[in-house]
């Protein structure tokens, strides 16, 4: 039953680490939604910018103020794109790995553990066991 119990810690923290990697992949989605949100609005001012320019280029307030919104939202927009971007484990998602090979491990251990056991306790090694008891019983008589 060990290896019952090992197995099920195994998949419990496996469980884990798929969770974690969700969230954080769940993060990066979301900033990359806002980045394209953001850079749509740039497009937006961008279009606006240049009617803006074409019509009204003697005069710097429209422009002016367009360019410091199409700024904006351009750095908005690259803002949201390295944190998206970036991709980093969390310190749960670190402990659930190693949980898990841990766990991958011992049940490694007792399933090996179990085939000797299971090899020695045989046909083959109750024979084995019998002649090493033979020689004991010679050797006393």
């Amino acid at each position: 039953m060990h290896i019952f119990d090992l197995g099920k810690s195994a998949l419990n923290a496996q469980s884990s680490v798929m969770q974690q990697m969700a969230i954080r992949y769940g993060r990066q989605v979301a900033f990359l939604i806002m980045a394209a949100l953001f850079g749509f609005f740039a497009l937006i001012t961008g279009h606006g910018l240049v009617w803006i320019l074409l019509v009204f280029a003697a005069h710097m307030g429209p422009v002016g103020a367009s360019f410091t919104v199409f700024g904006l939202d351009v750095l908005a927009a690259l803002v949201c794109i390295l944190f998206g971007r970036r991709t980093y484990l969390t310190v749960a998602e670190v402990d659930a790995r190693i949980a898990r090979d841990r766990y991958l491990n011992q049940m490694r251990d007792s399933m090996t553990m179990a085939a000797v056991t299971a090899t020695v306790a045989s046909a083959m090694g109750r024979g084995s066991a019998g002649k090493v008891w033979d020689i004991v019983r010679r050797k006393k008589g």
